[in-house]
């Protein structure tokens, strides 16, 4: 017997689905042309970028940098995000959500500027430091500064989507080994671990695209080594006018970051959840 198709809510997905897709494919394909066709006809400026010290280092930066800040949301965000699910309606609990979600209420730049002058050499930290003895150490204009003012904009949005990820895992399985004679972080190892896996690495990839079109704060807290393609591309358009090498830039790290996000999926995701 033939399954029946309920056209209705495809009919009614479909324009929502057509301007998501125009507003993605036409950028997308107006950058390809631009990058092929200024200042002229052919592959120039892919050469120039490929072939150039400067690009190259700036693509490490951005991408380590990026896998840091990554790196540094999992460590913090995933517990915050487990006792959010375990606490339940805690009142300590309730002020944490609030503080998660008015902190979507502030800019990057303003974020990026109270770190500048936190860890500025008149900044609190520093004023700490010196206090107890550790002189004034350098903190801003290097990657430590630029860290932290990624994961701090960052982990708010990785923590509330892990939360909403980690609620949908039943607890009682966990509870279940438990009863079988498994000890408790045994059992969050082998059976709550997995079932968390695909909102870890949804979680950390959506952050990680976030974090390589970062331009404000590695541009206030960071310096000359710091420098990631955001900038350049910025730089080619401001100060060169050069249209052609910043599309074609911006079009290779959009391949790089598909790439990248196709890799990690495939190998921490098991196939069921790759598209989940």
């Amino acid at each position: 017997m033939r399954r029946r198709v309920d056209w209705l809510p495809l009919l009614a997905g479909l324009p929502g689905c057509a301007v998501l897709l125009g507003l993605f494919l036409l950028p997308v394909g107006f950058l390809i042309a631009r990058s092929v066709t200024d200042p002229k006809l052919g592959l120039s400026n892919y050469h120039t970028i490929i072939t150039s010290p400067a690009y190259g280092h700036a693509a490490w930066t951005t991408l380590w940098l990026s896998g840091a800040a990554v790196l540094g949301c999992v460590l913090l965000g995933t517990p915050v995000a487990y006792a959010l699910v375990r606490a339940g309606d805690h009142p300590v609990m309730r002020v944490v959500m609030a503080v998660l979600i008015l902190s979507f209420l502030t800019s990057s730049l303003v974020r990026a500027y109270a770190w500048f002058l936190m860890l500025g050499t008149q900044g609190p930290v520093v004023a700490v430091t010196n206090a107890l003895g550790l002189g004034k150490p350098q903190l801003l204009f290097n990657s430590f500064a630029v860290i932290v003012g990624m994961v701090h904009y960052l982990l708010p949005i990785y923590t509330l989507m892990l939360y909403g990820s980690l609620r949908s895992i039943r607890y009682e399985l966990v509870t279940a080994a438990e009863g079988l004679g498994a000890k408790h972080a045994y059992a969050l190892r082998t059976v709550f671990l997995p079932l968390a896996r695909p909102g870890l690495v949804n979680g950390g990839s959506l952050v990680f695209v976030i974090a390589l079109g970062f331009f404000v704060t590695p541009a206030l807290l960071g310096g000359a080594q710091q420098t990631m393609l955001s900038q350049l591309i910025a730089q080619a358009v401001q100060q060169f006018g050069d249209f052609g090498a910043a599309a074609a830039t911006g079009f290779l790290l959009l391949v790089a970051s598909l790439a990248l996000l196709a890799a990690v999926r495939r190998v921490l995701l098991p196939k069921s959840a790759r598209y989940g």
